[in-house]
């Protein structure tokens, strides 16, 4: 290795380590590149599978040989690391903008000289690149988080493809991963700033709309105001493998506000929580919830857990094993934004849920909408042969309702009802209606 580059690699176990990100940005800020320099976030495609399909010290060789390779790029200039398991970074200066791609698709072709063998013959790597440019007193964290969304870009474009930050196609719409965001979420939680509020779900089948249910949505404290959290922090939990982290927070904190009042219950049909595909597919954290909801000896029917269809299609088989068990302790399941994702019918069958969500797009153009009615229409009726409820979600004026009356759906939230509220408010709302 080359004493002028600076190399930054995570510890052998493979655990993310947010302060190996700080590290690697400090590094880059020590840096000197002159007036501009590449930065380029790598994901190696098929790393996660060398374990398996080649053994652990072909899979710690391969990584070592990336390391390598990044040195070799940055030709001794320039800053190099490991960030998470399958992730890298390199940087090194370049006299203009123009070459930052010639120099992306020189680290894609070095990185794809890397093979290994394997139990199915000989492999190869595969990269996806995001690059960013950096100028002369930039932010680095913002130009590796640049590169990071650029990187995602590139995954979702197919193998070895390279994309600039700002140049893809649809690039405004990549969310950001940046572990900050996850260091913003766990300060709030040490802070005692995060909370739960209820949003009320209405049942509409009456001739009055009545609070039937409610969603706890999560929310942070910032100025004495409850708001949602900031853009972005569920997305990097998600993608760093931390959002079991928020969805047991949310947990403890609606099983144990159940636990302080356990007459609310009585005046409802239900309340609800979300849960992460991620946190869905933890072994762990679904264990541990498995055994708090048991151990809560709550009335049956009356806790539903709210998963998006495709996190649920995604992990089909799984998912719904995960939904039968907690069925059989007393949870009840709702399919979140049905219609969102790879819409079929035939999951509403397959899977064991209770109740369908239907996405809000369709319901934002009921109104005024022939084809958005007709959707909404099939939805509710799949689903009501099938023995489902179905709710509406952002209902937010009376045509809507009238729309949504007339289809026979059976419950509807949004603000034309009531945003969301603190749970002491749900209760107040509860015994005044």
């Amino acid at each position: 290795m080359d004493a002028d580059t600076t190399s930054m690699g995570l510890p052998s176990n493979g655990e993310i380590s947010f302060s190996r990100y700080q590290q690697l940005v400090n590094a880059l800020t020590a840096w000197s590149p002159g007036v501009q320099a590449v930065l380029i976030y790598a994901d190696l495609r098929n790393l996660r599978e060398i374990n398996r399909l080649a053994g652990a010290d072909e899979g710690d060789r391969v990584l070592r040989r990336v390391e390598q390779v990044l040195v070799q790029w940055a030709a001794g200039h320039g800053v190099t690391g490991r960030l998470w398991s399958n992730e890298f970074v390199a940087a090194k200066a370049i006299d203009h903008t123009q070459s930052a791609a010639d120099e992306a698709a020189a680290l894609r072709d070095l990185l794809g000289t890397i093979r290994y063998d394997s139990a199915i013959g000989p492999e190869c790597i595969a990269a996806s690149l995001g690059l960013s440019i950096y100028r002369e007193g930039d932010d680095w964290a913002r130009v590796l988080s640049e590169a990071g969304q650029a990187c995602l870009q590139a995954k979702q474009r197919g193998l070895n493809q390279i994309v600039r930050y700002g140049m893809g196609i649809g690039w405004n719409d990549a969310p950001s991963f940046s572990p900050l965001a996850v260091g913003e979420f766990r300060q709030l939680l040490r802070d005692g700033h995060l909370c739960l509020q209820a949003q009320p779900i209405m049942d509409i089948s009456g001739a009055r709309p009545r609070i039937a249910k409610a969603e706890f949505l999560i929310r942070m404290e910032r100025n004495g105001v409850q708001m949602p959290l900031a853009a972005g922090v569920i997305e990097a939990l998600e993608h760093y493998g931390m959002v079991s982290e928020l969805d047991r927070y949310t947990a403890s904190y609606l099983l144990d506000w159940i636990d302080a009042q356990p007459e609310v219950l009585d005046r409802v049909h239900g309340l609800s929580m979300n849960l992460s595909g991620a946190s869905l597919m933890d072994g762990r954290f679904v264990d541990d919830l498995f055994r708090d909801i048991r151990n809560a000896h709550l009335p049956r029917g009356k806790l539903c857990l709210e998963i998006t269809e495709t996190s649920a299609i995604r992990h089909l088989d799984v998912a719904a094993e995960i939904i039968a068990a907690f069925r059989s302790i007393g949870c009840v399941f709702s399919l979140d934004d049905f219609g969102s994702g790879l819409c079929s019918f035939g999951y509403l069958n397959s899977l064991p849920i209770d109740e369908v969500k239907i996405d809000g797009s369709f319901v934002r153009d009921i109104a005024h909408s022939a084809v958005a009615q007709e959707i909404v229409r099939a939805i509710h009726h799949v689903a009501k042969v099938t023995g489902k409820k179905t709710v509406a979600e952002f209902v937010d004026d009376a045509r809507k309702l009238a729309a949504l009356k007339q289809i026979g759906v059976d419950y509807a939230q949004g603000w034309l009802f009531y945003p969301s509220v603190p749970p002491e408010k749900l209760l107040q709302l509860l015994v005044t209606q």
